[in-house]
C-alpha cells in the first residue's frame, strides 16, 4: 500500500508550507499540516485507492519539490540550496534582464528567490515546471536535429559567459512541454496526469504542437570564471573524471563530452535513424579533452553537416531499437515505410515551428 507517513525530508518540506504560502506558493495536499491520507477510511483501514491517490505519491528528491503559484495556479518547482553556493549566482546571472531575453539562452528561467528567516543559510529557488526529454522521445530526425541545435547554442551561450555546467547530461536537460500537455503532467511521475487520476495521454508530437524549447537545469556543481577545476561529481563518467579528484581539467571541454554522450544515449543507444549525427558525437567524445572541439566549433561542424541532409531525411522517423530485435527484413521494412511517408508528403509544406512560448512570468 501507499505510505501514509511522511519521510524525514517530506516532514521538512511540510514545515515550510506556512512560509511558502506567505510567499505565494502552495504545496500539494500531502505536505499540508492538516494532511490525512485520502485512501484511509474513517476507521483507519487502507483501501485500494492508495495505489492511485495523488496524495500517495511520495517525494523522490531531497532538495526539490513542486508547488502551485497561488495567483495564477501555475505549477512550479522549488529547490532548496545553500545561499553562499554558486548555484543561486549562476541562475540569477542567466535570468538577469540583460540575458534572459536572448534566444540562445537555454538556462532554466529563475522565477523567484525565497529567503526563509528561519533558515538564513539557505534560499529556495523557484523554477518553471518542465517535462522530461523522453515524455515523449523525439519522433523524427528533424526533431533530433532541433534538439542538437538548441542545446549546442545553449551550451555555447553559457561558455561565452564563462559558465561551465559540468553535468549537462540527459537528466539535466528538460523541455517546456506546455504546448503538448498544458501542464497536465505530474511533477514526480511525469507519465501520469497532474491530479494523479490516470496515465498521461500523448496526443501530439513536438512538431505537431509547434515545437518545444529545451533548457539546462541544475547548476549545483557548475563553475564560473574558472579555466581549470577539480572534482569528479556528475552523472557522466567522462575520461578526465576518472583521473582522480586532485587532477585539474578543463570544465568547458568536459561539457562538450557530456553533451555528446547525451546525444548518443538519446538517439543511438535505444533508437535507430539518426546515424548521420554520429560524426559530431565522435568529435565531441574524443578521449583527449584537448582534441575535442569547443561548443562554438560544434555549432559550425553541425551546421555544415546539416546542409547535406534532405528534407526527406529530416522527416524520417526515429525508431526504437533493442539489441537482437532488428534484422535485414525489419530494417528494410522500416526504411520502406519511411520512404513511402516521405513520398506522400512530398510537396506539402513543412510544419512551421512556432517561436518559443512567451517567457515564463516571474
Amino acid at each position: 500500500m501507499a505510505s501514509s507517513c511522511l519521510t524525514d525530508i517530506e516532514i521538512t518540506w511540510s514545515k515550510r508550507s506556512g512560509f511558502l504560502e506567505t510567499q505565494g506558493y502552495r504545496l500539494r495536499p500531502r505536505y499540508q499540516p492538516d494532511w490525512r491520507p485520502s485512501w484511509i477510511t474513517a476507521s483507519g483501514e487502507d483501501t485500494i485507492l492508495g495505489f492511485v491517490a495523488e496524495d500517495a505519491i511520495t517525494l523522490l528528491w531531497d532538495k526539490v519539490l513542486d508547488a502551485i503559484r497561488i495567483n495564477d495556479d501555475v505549477p512550479v518547482m522549488l529547490k532548496h540550496v545553500k545561499k553562499d553556493s554558486s548555484e543561486p549566482q549562476i541562475n540569477q546571472l542567466f535570468s538577469s534582464p540583460q540575458l534572459r531575453i536572448h534566444k540562445r539562452n537555454h538556462c532554466v528561467p529563475l522565477l523567484d528567490v525565497l529567503e526563509d528567516p528561519s533558515d538564513p543559510d539557505h534560499v529556495i529557488l523557484v523554477f518553471p515546471m518542465l517535462q522530461r526529454l523522453d515524455r515523449p522521445s523525439p519522433a523524427t530526425i528533424g526533431e533530433c536535429v532541433d534538439f542538437v541545435e538548441q542545446t549546442l547554442e545553449g551550451l555555447a551561450f553559457m561558455h561565452e559567459h564563462q559558465v561551465a555546467h559540468r553535468d549537462c547530461s540527459v537528466r539535466n536537460i528538460m523541455m517546456d512541454a506546455r504546448r503538448m500537455f498544458d501542464y497536465n503532467w505530474h511533477p514526480v511521475l511525469p507519465s501520469r496526469k497532474r491530479d494523479g487520476s490516470g496515465m498521461l495521454e500523448i496526443k501530439t508530437t513536438r512538431t505537431e504542437s509547434g515545437g518545444v524549447r529545451y533548457y539546462f537545469i541544475d547548476f549545483g556543481i557548475s563553475s564560473m570564471g574558472q579555466d581549470f577545476v577539480l572534482g569528479i561529481d556528475g552523472q557522466e563518467e567522462a575520461p578526465e573524471l576518472k583521473l582522480g579528484d586532485d587532477i585539474p581539467y578543463d570544465p568547458f571541454k568536459l561539457d562538450v563530452y557530456i553533451l555528446g554522450m547525451a546525444y548518443k544515449r538519446l538517439f543511438m543507444t535505444d533508437h535507430r535513424g539518426a546515424e548521420a549525427i554520429l560524426p559530431l558525437v565522435r568529435a565531441m567524445t574524443v578521449i583527449d579533452p584537448g582534441q575535442r572541439p569547443s561548443a562554438a566549433d560544434c555549432i559550425r561542424i553541425f551546421s555544415q553537416m546539416k546542409e547535406k541532409w534532405s528534407s526527406h531525411y529530416l522527416k524520417g522517423f526515429l525508431r526504437p531499437y533493442k539489441p537482437g530485435t532488428e534484422n535485414f527484413f525489419t530494417t528494410f521494412l522500416l526504411d520502406w515505410v519511411n520512404a513511402m511517408a516521405n513520398f506522400w508528403t512530398e510537396g506539402l509544406e513543412e510544419p512551421e515551428v512556432a517561436p518559443p512560448l512567451s517567457p515564463f512570468l516571474s
